[in-house]
């Protein structure tokens, strides 16, 4: 997978494809739009859900191309970052062969984009940062990209840039790549060390490729080969000059003398174009601080944020319009003087006093799903008399799962009940009384009487046993009574049943916490989507931690057991984190919610008024003591 080139005349259809839009598994394939290394790209949409996506059909068939295609979609499929092109789907079509499905993006191949001159400079750093953000969370993972190249990445009209293309990554799991040929996998971008032979890759080879890519971004031409001279920016803008130093390091011949990360190689790269950033707006005192990490795109927004409703879009747009304040130099000191004079421990001018590295604003959310289960267990024969008129069912018996059921109310648990299975019933003879109803009474076993003894007196005075023959108080003298089986019918009826119950249950799950403000951020969450949502379907599984939630609730029906009806709810709270230096030593700040509320360690709060207070409450304790000791 890779970011489609635009074909510059029509291209010819695969053969078996129809003029028409052609339906593939659960999508409807229409124009091709471009050509990758390995696919062909076309403009779909889902058949189910009517969504906009692009699909990537594997036009190569040698076992190669094919091992680079899956590695690329198993890893894009597990990844999830904002500036990674997700892949929401993967398969094999019996006409077709193996394809991939990403999301329809509004985005423009970079390599298109470069066909047409170089870069402003602030959409080039912009680029630059996202590209090494996703880079950095490749490499905290132990896969590196190798193929960053203009054309794997798409960048859109508002700058969200997207790297694509992991065929060619080396990863724990990546197969055996070593009889590629050079010429199939070098490019003017790749690093002069990089040989898929070799059993090990380093972050250095992407350093350098982001490198390559940043100089054809700001100079317009590509960069030229490894070791040679890198023809200095000046001659395009001489305030570009700070930059040259910057990407001869990034374009080192030793991967040793390149920077340690992505992240690194593209802060020096904000630092050296300062002057770029603050010209950015008219007031330079409203400049941002790092416009290129102005808003960090959570993966729901990148994925779901246009097929949600407007309730999330309101959301996100008062959060954005948050994070474009925050991000100005003259709000952010205000800020943080002003927090400085709330409190009396608290540092003075707090805002004068530090040094800001980064800001990054980000929405954190929270996932509600509530569910409703049902179980209808398999069916069970049980037996009865048969009723009067009653006949055997000539229609075939339904599933128990097409059988009407009691309504209830949503999400409402119902306990487990008996329900009848509709032509069911068939009728068979009685094997208790073999179809004539009666059976031998058991009190006189089918005499018709009984015997029973009595004493009686002699004119003698002796007493003496006497046998009386007496009629069968249970049957007369019949000898036979009702059958208790078939209640005198004869015959039997035959019914299934099967049991059904309901049971709701509630799953929660997050963007990870774990080393933010959590009681903050928990105290500031508010709702911005709920609705009922068909579990099943994929949009919701380009999102990880939704993606998990659901998962495990399908994951908790069963062969008897389906989930019925999901609910989801979003909840979010917005966060500026800033990274500063305070007497040289690092430090950070959590800005949390629309009421910005600050929070940080002890160094923002003044160590000499703490340390005042302090000695003042231990003098007061100690008068107290003196004094107490001067009354005893």
């Amino acid at each position: 997978m890779s970011t489609p080139v635009t074909s510059t005349r029509p291209e010819r259809k695969p053969v078996g494809e129809p003029n028409a839009s052609y339906e593939m598994r659960n999508y409807r394939l229409h124009e091709r739009i471009g050509q990758e290394e390995l696919a062909t790209v076309y403009r779909a949409n889902h058949l189910t859900l009517d969504r906009p996506v692009q699909v990537h059909i594997l036009r190569r068939p040698d076992w190669i191309s094919s091992s680079r295609f899956q590695l690329a979609a198993r890893l894009a499929a597990r990844l999830s970052h904002p500036n990674l092109l997700p892949v929401i789907d993967a398969g094999h079509d019996e006409k077709y062969g193996d394809y991939l499905v990403t999301p329809q993006t509004d985005g423009r191949p970079l390599v298109s984009m470069l066909a047409e001159g170089p870069l402003e400079v602030m959409l080039c750093l912009r680029v630059v940062a996202q590209v090494a953000a996703a880079l950095d969370d490749l490499h905290q993972q132990q896969i590196f990209h190798r193929d960053v190249q203009p054309a794997n990445i798409l960048v859109t009209a508002q700058g969200v840039a997207y790297l694509a293309n992991l065929s060619l990554a080396a990863s724990p799991d990546t197969p055996d790549l070593s009889s590629i040929d050079e010429a199939d996998y070098l490019t003017p971008y790749s690093a002069p060390e990089q040989r898929l032979a070799q059993g090990e890759a380093g972050a250095g080879l992407d350093v350098y490729s982001l490198g390559a890519v940043a100089y054809h971004m700001l100079s317009g031409q590509v960069p030229p080969a490894p070791g040679s001279p890198l023809p200095s920016l000046v001659a395009r803008d001489p305030s570009l000059a700070p930059a040259d130093r910057v990407l001869q390091r990034m374009l080192a011949v030793h991967p040793e003398a390149r920077f340690p990360s992505a992240g690194a190689a593209a802060s020096a790269l904000r630092q050296a174009l300062r002057s770029h950033i603050d010209l950015a707006t008219t007031d330079m005192e409203e400049s941002r601080w790092e416009t290129s990490a102005e808003w960090l795109e959570n993966p729901l927004e990148t994925a779901l944020g246009d097929q949600l409703d407007a309730s999330f879009k309101d959301y996100l747009a008062r959060s954005r319009k948050r994070a474009d304040e925050l991000h100005r130099r003259d709000v952010i000191r205000r800020h943080l003087n002003r927090w400085s004079r709330d409190g009396f421990f608290r540092r003075r001018a707090l805002g004068q006093l530090v040094q800001p590295e980064q800001i990054v604003s980000y929405n954190i959310y929270f996932y509600e799903l509530r569910t409703l289960y049902e179980s209808r267990s398999a069916p069970e024969t049980q037996t009865r008399p048969q009723k009067p008129d009653e006949r055997p069912s000539m229609q075939p018996a339904p599933d128990v799962w097409s059988v009407e059921v009691p309504t209830t109310a949503a999400f409402e648990s119902v306990a487990p009940k008996s329900i009848l299975l509709p032509n069911s019933i068939s009728i068979v003879s009685c094997t208790a009384c073999g179809g004539v109803g009666q059976v031998p009474c058991k009190e006189c076993n089918g005499k018709g009487s009984i015997e029973k003894e009595r004493k009686v007196s002699n004119p003698d005075n002796k007493v003496k046993s006497e046998t009386l023959i007496m009629p069968c108080p249970t049957c007369g003298i019949s000898g036979k009574c009702t059958c208790p089986t078939c209640q005198g019918s004869g015959n039997l009826a035959k019914e299934q049943v099967f049991t059904y119950s309901r049971r709701a249950k509630e799953w929660q799950n997050s963007d990870d916490i774990e080393d933010l403000p959590q009681l903050a951020i928990k105290k500031r969450i508010e709702s911005v989507y709920s609705a009922t949502i068909d579990p099943y379907a994929g949009q919701w599984y380009s999102v990880a931690p939704l993606a998990e939630m659901l998962k495990n609730a399908i994951k908790d029906a069963g062969l008897d057991t389906r989930l019925l009806a999901a609910e989801l709810k979003i909840r979010a709270t917005t966060i500026t984190e800033m990274d500063f230096l305070l007497e040289e030593k690092p430090r950070r700040i959590y800005l949390v919610g629309f009421d910005n509320e600050l929070f940080g360690d002890w160094s923002l709060f003044n160590p000499e008024r703490m340390a005042l207070a302090g000695l003042a409450g231990f003098l007061t304790l100690l008068f107290m003591i003196v004094l107490l000791l001067a009354f005893l």
